[in-house]
């Protein structure tokens, strides 16, 4: 169908969690805004992904940053576990362990509650609908057609941005790749959200074993092509649930339900993530962990700041500049910190003796401490091993 309006003052390209989290934002402070999805449903198909810190660990990650109050509150309803322990295993098998209170949320559910909650706030939602920035304007096709223009756009479109391209804002950056099994049936720790390290069990990434019940865990494996060698990632995978000798132990009478895969920026923010009236966030912005791939709680965290921003801008009290400079104060230095913890983590990972010497060096809290981005001192012995070699 053609679109009976052709002027916003805020397009959103995307409605994820950066992307409906920008939406409200925006529309709560009095902007016209259109949310447009490419997907004939948000939410599916699920694309990895589903573990959140609690709020309290979200402030300790990111304690500068201005939290969603839907991310820190989010509905019971779409919670399907909690975990309240990480357990990171080397590649010799050896663990360590460290208290992280984390939710395990029904992703499907919770990205449609961000997007139902950006309708109430006065934004129009387009689905099944692409968007090409073309100049000042977006083209769409799809299920909605025609021409629209808006005096800001937020790209808030995945790793693989077309808002980036159209704006001439994309730049090339390694991408991981992951790969995720619901498995049923499982002899899982319920409390624990497991690491796995090691060239075999995930190369250039790490193996994952999160509990969703007493007997359901998310099985996955994120790795980045580099590493991979022409292997494939279902083989890598699989080969994870049938010989890793911890593993193996606890998947073996699992039945795999469900099937996700997805993309994950592996570098860092593109050099610009604000050019003319295009804001990017999300994905499309990097804002991701490069410890561990995390990335929800940055993007939403970035969505609110690029709503905010561009509904301000709009009112005539702010500036789009503004964004970057926001980002920067509220998750600049833990993307920057985390970056550089897998520079010096990559030249280890091709080595597991290595990756077990680090593990050997590196005490729990201090593995917590990198996962939050954070430097801890005894990377410094990290990099003096790594230059002795």
């Amino acid at each position: 169908m053609r679109y009976d309006r052709d002027k916003f003052d805020i397009a959103v390209v995307g409605a994820g969690p950066a992307g409906s989290t920008a939406a409200e934002a925006a529309a709560k402070l009095g902007a016209d805004v259109v949310l447009i999805e490419r997907k004939r449903e948000i939410g599916s198909p699920v694309q990895c992904g589903g573990f959140l810190p609690e709020v309290g660990e979200l402030r300790d990650l990111l304690p500068s940053a201005n939290i969603p109050e839907t991310l820190a509150e989010i509905p019971e309803r779409h919670i399907l576990h909690r975990t309240s322990l990480q357990r990171i295993y080397a590649p010799s098998g050896k663990a360590k362990e460290f208290p992280v209170r984390g939710r395990v949320v029904d992703r499907r559910g919770f990205d449609r509650d961000l997007a139902w909650r950006a309708a109430r706030a006065g934004a129009r939602v387009l689905v099944e609908t692409r968007a090409h920035l073309e100049g000042t304007a977006l083209r769409l096709s799809g299920r909605t057609s025609g021409e629209l223009e808006a005096k800001v756009v937020i790209g808030a479109d995945g790793p693989s941005s077309a808002t980036a391209r159209g704006a001439k804002m994309a730049f090339r950056q390694e991408m991981g790749v992951c790969l995720e099994y619901e498995m049923a049936d499982v002899d899982i720790d319920p409390a624990a959200a497991e690491m796995y390290f090691g060239t075999r069990s995930a190369p250039g990434g790490y193996a994952w074993i999160i509990a969703l019940g007493e007997d359901v865990a998310n099985v996955g494996v994120g790795a980045r092509s580099a590493y991979l060698h022409g292997k494939r990632l279902r083989d890598v995978l699989d080969t994870f649930i049938r010989d890793h000798p911890i593993a193996k132990e606890k998947l073996q009478r699992g039945e795999v339900t469900a099937v996700m895969r997805g993309l994950v920026p592996a570098g860092d923010m593109p050099p610009a993530i604000q050019k003319g009236n295009v804001l990017l966030a999300g994905d499309a912005a990097g804002q991701v962990m490069a410890t561990s791939g995390g990335g929800i709680p940055l993007a939403m965290v970035g969505g609110l700041a690029a709503g905010e921003v561009a509904a301000r801008h709009i009112e005539g009290v702010g500036v789009l500049r503004d964004y970057p400079s926001r980002i920067a104060t509220e998750m600049g230095k833990e993307l920057e910190n985390s970056v550089r913890i897998r520079q010096i983590v990559d030249k280890m990972m091709k080595s597991d003796r290595l990756m077990d010497a680090l593990f050997a060096m590196l005490p729990p809290d201090q593995m917590k401490a990198t996962q939050r981005g954070q430097i801890p001192k005894a990377l410094d012995r990290v990099q003096d091993l790594v230059a002795n070699r």
